[in-house]
């Protein structure tokens, strides 16, 4: 129960540290006011880096919560960086939380609750064999090229995005695997342990897959269409990956199942709608900003949409008007 509770609250450290380094890196562009250019712009950027420390000492909390508690376990409660990410946005945004918003958080509050105090996760193998790995990263990467060989022909930037971001969640998903077998590989034999076995190079492999990745569909497009599709599909890949590749289960069977498969259902709905409020919207009124890439003079929409795929300005303003925007 101590280990558990423990892995709880890392989860929960890791969960925040991922909110707040995810909406810097969000607002790194409308802070620039169009001054970095290129694909790589970002990187001259300090505040960008601030939130990518901050996320790594997010990937930190998450890697010592994996030794305490099971995937499935640490990745659901994950989904609560959305409920952090939502005051810390409004804050750097000078924007009250909605109504809207703070009933989907505790929507998802409730599910992660059930999830974990009615589910109970319980670890399995952290070390399969070695087909196992083969397999499971197989599948993997034949996903993550199909994801990205379709964004490639995409001609929106909506599309772009989502196709990145679902990528993207896939390889945190890989992230969170490896990270559980590199952190038992410690605990088992320190640090010759995990040098002499494949996991710590596959998760340095995956992590800048998963960093990469995100950060293109950060680019592509808005944040309301890059950040549910990343969000959503990591932990439900964690879940499939610790389920057939590690063998954790949640200890309910029968009907209680389909009281988690409900619940698994709502989580995500709620976590898309979270997901797609303006973590990140340029300021009001902006008609136009400078994307990495070099796309230049982009329209923007009310919320925040680059390229118009997203509605017309304004168009998401009768949201936060009948929100009447209650405080966080």
């Amino acid at each position: 129960m101590t280990e558990t509770w423990a892995a709880v609250l890392l989860a929960l450290a890791s969960a925040l540290s991922q909110a707040l380094g995810t909406v810097m890196r969000h607002r790194t562009m409308d802070r620039a006011g169009g001054r970095l250019e290129g694909r790589f712009g970002v990187l001259a950027s300090r505040y960008w880096w601030s939130g990518m420390l901050i996320s790594l000492a997010g990937f930190a909390f998450q890697g010592l919560a994996l030794a305490f508690g099971s995937l499935i376990l640490v990745q659901t409660i994950s989904v609560t960086s959305l409920i952090f990410a939502l005051p810390l946005g409004a804050w750097m945004n000078h924007r009250q939380v909605s109504k809207t918003e703070l009933f989907w958080g505790h929507v998802l509050t409730a599910c992660v609750m059930v999830l974990v105090i009615f589910g109970r996760p319980t670890g399995g193998e952290a070390h399969p064999t070695f087909w196992e790995w083969v397999l499971a990263c197989v599948g993997g990467l034949v996903v993550v090229g199909i994801l990205l060989r379709f964004a490639r022909r995409r001609h929106s930037n909506g599309g772009r995005a989502v196709l990145f971001g679902v990528a993207g969640g896939a390889a945190f998903a890989y992230v969170a695997l490896f990270t559980k077998g590199v952190t038992q590989r410690w605990h088992e034999g320190g640090a010759w342990e995990v040098a002499t076995t494949g996991e710590v190079y596959a998760l340095g492999v995956a992590a800048v897959a998963a960093l990469t990745l995100q950060q293109m569909s950060f680019e592509a497009g808005a944040v309301h269409q890059a950040v549910p599709a990343s969000t959503v599909t990591t932990p439900v890949i964690s879940l499939v990956l610790g389920v057939l590749v590690l063998g954790e289960r949640f200890q309910v069977d029968g009907a209680h199942l389909v009281l988690l498969a409900a619940t698994l259902a709502v989580m995500t709905v709620a976590t898309v709608a979270l997901a797609r409020k303006e973590v990140g919207p340029g300021p009001p009124g902006a008609g136009h900003v400078a994307v990495a890439g070099g796309q230049r003079g982009a329209d923007v929409g009310g919320d925040g949409a680059v390229g118009g795929d997203g509605p017309a300005a304004g168009g998401d303003l009768h949201d936060h008007d009948d929100d009447n925007a209650a405080t966080a």
